[in-house]
């Protein structure tokens, strides 16, 4: 909005934190395996609080000592040891749940394993302080990673989230497979694989799955079932949640936004809604970020929390956890700023982000300024992610090769979508050319094997689609041309007629747009054939839906929106129902207008977005707008009118078009919803 403010009225009460108990953790074990007596105080110096420290003589000790089903942090001092590659196989055989940091005075050795993720850090000794606090922070997210990836809790070593104790064949399975991993890349360290050096702890390897793990060390069992052919589609499903599954490893869990964990998984579930593997990766993904707030919280990475906290919510709404971190984010909001509203925006939490930029608002805890660049934020990011869902369904519909079937669930159909929401034709270029490409081979498919009148169907989606009618015209042709050619198959009358009717049916479209309608192409078949044997089926399926839009209407207290949609019905034959809902709306209580309340006595569920006139803001105009309108029985905004403007012929239609926008939870008297009146005074100021 550049330098413009747009904001309104409202009488909405105080905001109050969310309830809920305070979160709390168990420690994690971390044990520091060292002969050395003088290394002790040097890292005993700088044991965070959530790490429960202990001292083990050596390696031999930590194996028997500690079970293999604890998570811990393990600080192992290597100085002086004559077999590293050995020792590290060892411990990482014991236990998968394991975060390794090495302490040693030769950095040479483990450069290569921190690039391939068997330990976490290399900490050199003498300790550096903020070395070794980087290096322990890393180690406690890298545990409780683990935990959650491999379905235990951290405080009750060896079980799963469900109670039952996960078996010790495949925790032992799975350490195997981490040991022989490690043992292979130091040994080709040690051969002299120079190229694989690295200078910073990137990603840490983690077995997928405890079967993963399994099949490493007896591969025999991983080709002896038949394997059942699978389709293109659950092929791309399957290599989604495979680049999902490595990202997860490689803890790339919300970054980068195209290639992290969570997009990924969302990718699979366009494909395929009813994926289990997908759903429960989700799953796991919100159990690392959970994890991730607990300790940002902890160390005060507001940022960091927030970032992780939001998306988790928004893989998982109810999670019950939610309430308990959001009571205790309200508290440190005076810190947080605008940071909690940004966050939101960026993990496409947009409805929250509304709320929390009207509660920022009442409570004038951001300034006004800073608002304003929010709310711009919100609404660029609301159309990029509307944008983009809707060119993703487009390819993934072609990729399933549903082009236009189901009618409301196809490549053309969310084409059509994309363009009502503005998406540019430049935008939907590459999407418009290969599914054009597509129905035209779709439609020679079909005449070649005498399919013609799924031809004739392709051929008027090519049509509805924007295909150049020359184009067309020439399939028509073809068509045409193999009628002649085969008499015997029957030649449809106006069907495509009825696919309109069916599809904009399908769609919700009964009226509305008055030129692609069921209503306008069920009167254009009633034109060019009237014997057709569809018209009756078709005109009580539409006016079995005209009447449900008047009974609404009648609900919600409109009696002209009512009246004119029985009069349509009435087009469309006789109706014992349209008879009984006008006489309703003669009787004395439809005459009765709704209740009048106060707009800050109603609840929002969508936020009021404003765009500042163009025109407006180039000549620093101000103004204000109040607006009358009906809420309905189901929240929507209708019946809106101009009650006053100042100055008049400039805001008005900015204020109609934002409060037309707006959804509330539906007022209940009486046990149900009920339709109610009210208005808003809609300020246009630029900011100071």
């Amino acid at each position: 909005m550049g330098k413009a403010a747009a904001r309104q009225d409202t009488g909405a009460g105080d905001a109050r934190p969310a309830t809920g108990t305070a979160l709390k953790r168990a420690k994690i074990a971390a044990f520091l395996v060292t002969g050395d007596v003088e290394l002790w105080p040097q890292v005993g110096a700088h044991l965070p609080a959530k790490l429960s420290f202990r001292q083990i003589d050596s390696v031999g000790e930590l194996l028997s000592d500690v079970p293999s089903d604890t998570p811990a942090v393990v600080l192992w001092d290597a100085r002086g040891c004559a077999e590293k590659s050995a020792e590290l196989s060892r411990i990482l055989a014991h236990s998968a749940r394991f975060a390794m940091l090495v302490l040693d005075d030769d950095d040479s050795a483990w450069a290569s394993a921190i690039g391939h993720g068997q330990i976490v850090a290399f900490v050199a000794v003498p300790v550096d302080q903020s070395r070794l606090i980087g290096a322990l922070g890393g180690a406690y997210e890298e545990v409780n990673a683990r935990v959650a990836l491999l379905g235990l809790q951290s405080g009750a070593p060896g079980r799963t989230g469900g109670g039952r104790r996960l078996p010790r064949m495949v925790i032992a399975a799975a350490a195997v497979g981490v040991a022989i991993a490690t043992a292979i890349f130091l040994a080709r360290h040690r051969a002299g694989d120079e190229n694989s050096v690295t200078s910073q702890p990137a990603a840490r390897s983690l077995p997928s799955t405890a079967e993963g793990a399994l099949q490493a060390v007896h591969p025999e069992t991983a080709d002896s079932a038949p394997v059942a052919p699978s389709s293109p589609n659950e092929e791309n499903v399957d290599a989604l949640i495979g680049q999902a599954q490595r990202a997860m490893r490689d803890r790339h869990f919300i970054d980068p936004a195209e290639g992290s964990a969570l997009a990924l998984y969302r990718s699979a579930l366009a494909l395929d809604p009813s994926s289990g593997e997908a759903h429960q990766g989700l799953q796991r993904l919100a159990e690392v970020l959970l994890a991730r707030v607990q300790s940002a919280l902890d160390e005060r990475q507001f940022d960091a929390a927030l970032q992780a906290l939001e998306n988790a919510r928004s893989i998982d709404p109810s999670d019950k956890r939610l309430p308990a971190f959001d009571e205790r984010i309200a508290k440190m909001r005076a810190e947080l700023g605008p940071a909690e509203i940004l966050a939101a925006i960026n993990a496409q939490n947009f409805d929250r982000a509304a709320q929390l930029i009207d509660q920022a608002a009442r409570t004038r805890s951001v300034g006004e300024p800073k608002l304003n660049q929010l709310r711009e934020e919100l609404r660029r990011h609301r159309a990029d992610s509307d944008d983009t869902r809707l060119v993703a369904l487009i390819d993934a519909r072609m990729q399933q090769d549903q082009l236009a079937d189901p009618p409301n669930d196809s490549a053309v159909y969310y084409l059509s979508q994309a363009r009502k929401a503005g998406i540019t034709s430049a935008a939907l270029q590459a999407q418009f050319r290969e599914l054009s490409r597509r129905l035209m081979l779709a439609a020679r498919t079909d005449i070649a094997q005498q399919h013609l009148e799924d031809a004739d169907r392709f051929a008027t989606d090519l049509r509805n689609i924007g295909v150049p009618l020359s184009q067309v015209a020439g399939l028509q042709h073809d068509i045409g041309v193999a009628r002649a050619q085969h008499p015997t198959v029957a030649v449809p009358e106006q069907p495509h007629y009825v696919d309109l009717v069916r599809t904009r049916l399908a769609q919700g479209s009964v009226i509305e747009p008055q030129s692609d309608s069921a209503l306008h192409y069920l009167n254009q078949l009633k034109a060019t054939d009237p014997q057709n044997v569809s018209i009756a089926p078709l005109s009580n399926a539409v006016q079995a839906q005209i009447l449900a839009q008047a009974r609404e209407a009648l609900e919600a207290s409109l009696p002209g929106k009512t009246e004119a949609l029985l009069q349509i019905a009435a087009s469309l034959g006789p109706s014992s129902e349209a008879d009984a809902l006008r006489d309703r709306l003669r009787g004395p209580a439809a005459s009765t207008k709704p209740k009048e309340v106060a707009e800050a006595s109603l609840t929002r569920s969508r936020a009021l977005q404003i765009d500042y006139p163009s025109s407006a803001l180039s000549k620093q105009t101000e103004g204000e707008v109040e607006v009358g309108y009906i809420v309905t029985s189901k929240g929507a905004v209708s019946d809106l009118e101009v009650l006053s403007a100042t100055p008049p012929g400039v805001f008005e239609k900015a204020a109609t078009n934002a409060v037309s926008r707006l959804r509330y939870k539906p007022v209940i008297d009486a046990g149900r919803p009920v339709a109610v009146s009210t208005k808003m005074l809609v300020k246009f100021r630029l900011a100071k």
